[in-house]
């Protein structure tokens, strides 16, 4: 470490004084010191200032921390589900996608050692990474390249906000976006839903919703929420060779929204169980990475609540919201006679195992920048989230997910939120004084 230590120390003179020709490039060249090293700057020693090791690095590690989980499983899944297709398609009816599980999630829930002949572990993970590592890559590759040219042509330094947007957008994405619709997406989130107004730290919306939004509404048959894709493989020397080129499977969400009365029911006999309890938590279903395996999720939900990091606020406030809705929309749509869809017969803890709520509301809701910044602004915040989830997956026909667009709506309310929770205050102590 001493040694890469005196190289960037050689080469920062380079670059730092303003008449190097390299001064101009000086905030990427500071933006890959900041990542190899703690800043060596420190406050005053005079005046009062608040010393602590936490710092915006710091806090992004600990987010991007938060979300390995779910990036590890989706690894793993899309192979999986892939090969599970295939199995399908050859006409072997045992290969279900809930029969692939691994290790002590196998022994947990009792699951047949199935597998698909002539595939390995190995041959899952590999399929998972070529599906997944573009997407994560085209995500970094193309936000960062556009940062830092906003911070070369401002004189500013590069902030690490992007590190966890990045990462949030390859989990949010389904793995059969085409990477030139995902680079596309990335650029007009960091443009105009960020750069635009000032960069990080100033942005109403969260980065990475943007870009599914963007997606959503540009390249609608890929995003629509009905179905999920699962990739096949057209490779001609690939296992098991090049039979498929892909295989549509509609979500949880699509499949209830029609259901009627039976929803819980078709649920979970849906392909052979695809869709039970027990694979919607765990992870054994396709869909995108955020939204495979709520284990996952809540275990990075404990990361940030234990680093401090998330609002657990907004987490709690999320999750009553929804299951509050959940139990009582049914029933003023019953009381005044309003058709009722599938997902209004499922119980309201279903609906927090279908979909992407869960890392909606542990990862994308919790967003400081996006969120309001009093405590009574974010239980408001969080239980509206609940509730407009609920009202979209319920009522609207024709959408049958709702987190992405009830994020989006309450990040452009937040600062209205926090504007009369601090009249309110003020109102109260002018009464006291």
């Amino acid at each position: 470490m001493q040694f890469l230590r005196n190289l960037v120390d050689k080469q920062r003179k380079l670059y730092h004084q303003k008449d190097s020709k390299f001064h101009k490039v000086w905030p990427l060249f500071d933006a890959m010191e900041t990542f190899l090293f703690a800043p060596d700057f420190r406050a005053g020693k005079k005046g009062v200032h608040v010393r602590d090791y936490v710092d915006l690095k710091r806090v992004m590690n600990s987010v991007i921390l938060a979300m390995v989980p779910c990036l590890l499983w989706a690894f793993w899944n899309t192979g999986v589900q892939h090969f599970a297709a295939v199995a399908q398609l050859m006409g072997d009816g045992k290969m279900a996608a809930g029969d692939y599980v691994t290790g002590w999630l196998q022994g947990l829930l009792g699951a047949p050692d199935l597998t698909v002949e002539g595939v390995s572990s190995f041959d899952t993970i590999v399929f998972g990474l070529q599906r997944m590592l573009p997407i994560v890559i085209v995500s970094y590759g193309v936000g960062l390249a556009i940062e830092g040219l906003f911070c070369i042509i401002r004189k500013e330094e590069v902030s690490e906000g992007y590190l966890v947007s990045g990462m949030l957008i390859a989990l949010i994405v389904p793995a059969s976006t085409p990477l030139w619709q995902l680079a596309i997406g990335v650029a007009f989130a960091v443009v105009l839903g960020k750069e635009v107004f000032g960069g990080t730290g100033m942005n109403i919306f969260n980065p990475a919703m943007m870009v599914r939004a963007f997606l959503f509404f540009a390249f609608p048959a890929q995003m629509s929420g009905d179905t999920v894709w699962v990739a096949g493989n057209t490779s001609p020397t690939g296992v098991p060779g090049n039979l498929i080129d892909g295989y549509s499977e509609p979500t949880a969400l699509a499949l209830v929204k029609t259901a009627g009365e039976n929803a819980s029911e078709l649920l979970a006999t849906h392909a052979d169980g695809m869709y039970s309890h027990a694979n919607l938590f765990f992870g054994n279903i396709p869909g995108s990475a955020g939204e495979m395996s709520k284990l996952m999720v809540l275990l990075g939900a404990a990361v940030l609540l234990i680093t401090g990091v998330g609002s657990w606020r907004v987490m709690v406030a999320g999750v009553i919201g929804m299951l509050g809705a959940a139990f009582v929309v049914p029933i003023l749509a019953d009381w005044s006679h309003l058709p009722m869809s599938g997902g209004m017969y499922l119980q309201p803890w279903e609906h927090l195992l279908c979909g992407g709520f869960l890392f909606g509301i542990v990862f994308m809701a919790t967003d400081p920048v996006s969120s309001p910044e009093t405590n009574i602004g974010k239980w408001v915040y969080g239980l509206l989230i609940g509730v407009f989830t609920i009202l979209v997956r319920m009522i609207n026909p024709a959408y049958p997910e709702g987190t992405m667009l009830a994020i989006l709506l309450l990040n452009a309310f937040a600062p209205t939120i926090d504007h009369f929770v601090v009249s309110a205050n003020m109102k109260r102590r002018l009464k006291r004084s």
